[in-house]
């Protein structure tokens, strides 16, 4: 366990000595920003949503399902369950492992990929772009980033199974 403690240090120090420019300083804060609180998901969501609305009734199901499951799995419960100090420097009085911003990015850009598969590829770089940030950022560990979007990923997938069981149940509820 500690070869990988250290490896996460290690390539912690490697992202985050990165040069810090003030364009790459801005870039990096503005893709970190548009993460809190999942903006920029809930943003794309409801773009989306008035685009497809006719065809998709349920469109907000597993877009619900997959925010509040990743707020309820990383931010109130496995954070306080690991109880990981951020690294060095990092402002932030939270925990760090799991990182909420790559669990809330990735189970979003399953959701969306889903809805949208024409734009699945701009949704998970977008996923990969907010999660680099927060190490660049010096606001979490690599493992907290991969914690957090394999956790994602995981709450993506479950909420999009979870519409097609309740859509499938209301179909043959009718018949």
């Amino acid at each position: 366990m500690e070869t990988l403690l250290a490896l996460d240090h290690q390539l912690f120090f490697l992202i985050n000595d990165l040069p810090h420019t003030p364009l790459s300083d801005t870039i990096a804060f503005t893709i970190s920003g548009i993460g809190v609180g999942g903006l920029i998901w809930l943003l794309l969501s409801v773009l989306i949503f008035v685009r497809v609305e006719r065809r998709d009734h349920w469109f907000f199901l597993p877009v619900v399902l997959a925010t509040a499951f990743s707020q309820f799995v990383t931010n109130m419960w496995l954070k306080y369950f690991f109880s990981r100090n951020r690294p060095p420097g990092s402002a932030m009085s939270d925990y760090s492992f799991p990182s909420g911003h790559a669990t809330f990015a990735w189970a979003l850009a399953v959701v969306l990929a889903s809805k949208q598969p024409r734009l699945k590829y701009a949704y998970f770089l977008l996923a990969v772009l907010i999660s680099l940030s927060r190490i660049y950022l010096g606001k979490h560990y690599p493992a907290d980033i991969v914690a957090g979007s394999a956790i994602g990923l995981g709450i993506g997938y479950f909420s999009l199974w979870i519409e097609k069981k309740i859509i499938y149940y209301r179909i043959r509820r009718r018949k």
